[in-house]
């Protein structure tokens, strides 16, 4: 048997086991009644089966293949045994867990969040970059770093202290994810930092993101909305999950059409969120900006809750955002991740569908809708409106941002993203 601690928000939450099988189980230390570990784990008695369990580990791991097995095969462990690979970099995962030995735990190691901040070098960020660019076999996580990160793309974490980059050690909590676009998609980081920016000016609550080269190396920069810095400059871990995560479903299940979660599925979630309305009424602008923007990839981990205490949830803001109508392949091709009232295909987006989005003859649905006070008239206006506001908000993210590439990107993706949004309109 092998086992972990794990700690929800800095505080010791409950035991993580695998048996000789590999089969995973979790428990909650007896009195526990803080922050659950997630939705589908509700703080209980019981043991947490693997079916449950599984599915939220993998959640907080590279969805690369290739990325785990060059983690594993540093500390010489197998790719997929989860409770392994978290034993080496699970000191700061996505939300408030981490996992640690018990001699870590009986030393206090983690609770005092021991670790170190060391200050990066332009060059030294550039070579990392570099790296998750060229080098499929290298691991994201650089020495000494604790840190895990979920998704397929090429990615690391940073902090931000005192107006350097630091590398985290040990404990010590990132602030920011660095990234530089999807391999084989032409300013693809660019193109995410423009449709990021888009939303917040049009009213979405959007992660912070900014766009700077590190010598000759094109970079998105994530503000991790998951750490809260202090005025002391103290960073707090707030807990989050992804929609896989709440739901059970394994990561390689994220998207609809590969047998994983619905609109429908994303919304039952939301229903029992502590702020459900609010929560609600910024799914469906996510979900309409995402359909404007010919966005294919927002699939459930993509949409997540976030923890503001251990009582109140809400979803989180929105993250990895691009368009797919930027390139010609997913152009002609693409589809959005889930479908808005059955359909999927960009620019085909109708009232009618937005009506059976919104519940028209789907009771559970309808109820939930109701209940928050979100009418499908509401959920139309809003699409018009977004419509209306985006080519003008994207215009002026292409025109106040001076990088390379922004030219060229404008004239690819601008005028496709424009005649996307007035074809929406005309079947309102």
């Amino acid at each position: 048997m092998n086992s972990l601690c794990v700690m929800v928000c800095h505080n010791p939450a409950g035991t993580l086991s695998m048996d000789a099988r590999g089969v995973v189980s979790f428990r909650y230390f007896k009195g526990y009644d803080g922050t659950p570990l997630s939705m589908s784990m509700p703080v209980t008695g019981i043991e947490y089966a693997q079916k449950v369990v599984r599915p939220y580990l993998f959640g907080l791991l590279p969805d690369s293949e290739d990325q785990r097995a060059a983690i594993a095969k540093e500390y010489g462990i197998s790719p997929n045994n989860p409770v392994a690979l978290l034993s080496h970099i699970g000191l700061d995962c996505p939300g408030a867990v981490q996992f640690c030995t018990q001699h870590d735990l009986a030393i206090a190691s983690v609770i005092a969040r021991k670790g170190e901040y060391r200050p990066l070098t332009d060059h030294e960020i550039a070579d990392r970059l570099k790296i998750i660019r060229n080098d499929r076999d290298s691991t994201w996580v650089g020495i000494d770093e604790r840190w895990s990160l979920g998704g397929n793309q090429g990615k690391f974490a940073l902090a931000h202290v005192d107006d350097k980059w630091c590398s985290c050690v040990g404990a010590a909590p990132t602030t920011h994810i660095i990234k530089n676009g999807v391999i084989g998609f032409k300013y693809q980081a660019l193109n995410e930092y423009v449709c990021m920016r888009v939303a917040k000016l049009c009213g979405i609550n959007a992660a912070d993101v900014s766009y700077r080269f590190f010598e000759d190396e094109p970079a998105l920069i994530i503000k991790r909305y998951d750490r809260i810095k202090r005025k002391d400059g103290h960073v707090t871990r707030c807990h989050q999950e992804d929609m896989c995560q709440a739901l059970a479903v394994m990561p390689d299940k994220k998207y609809t059409s590969d047998g994983g979660p619905k609109t429908q599925d994303i919304i039952g979630v939301i229903s029992k969120l502590s702020f459900s309305k609010g929560s609600l009424e910024s799914f469906v602008k996510m979900l309409f900006y995402n359909c404007l923007i010919g966005a294919p990839d927002a699939h459930a981990k993509n949409y997540a809750i976030l923890y503001a205490n251990e009582l109140d949830t809400i979803l989180a803001p929105m993250y990895d955002v691009a368009s797919g109508l930027a390139y010609d392949l997913t152009r002609n091709n693409g589809r959005l991740a889930m479908a808005i009232g059955g359909e999927n295909r960009f620019g085909r987006i109708s009232g009618n569908k937005i009506r059976k989005f919104a519940g028209k003859n789907e009771t559970k649905i309808a109820a939930i809708f109701d209940r928050n006070e979100v009418t499908a008239d509401w959920c139309i206006d809003t699409m018009a409106s977004l419509a209306q506001s985006v080519p003008s908000a994207m215009e002026h993210v292409f025109a106040e941002t001076d990088v390379d590439g922004i030219d060229e990107l404008c004239d690819h993706m601008m005028h496709h993203v424009a005649g996307n949004c007035n074809r929406i309109l005309s079947l309102l």
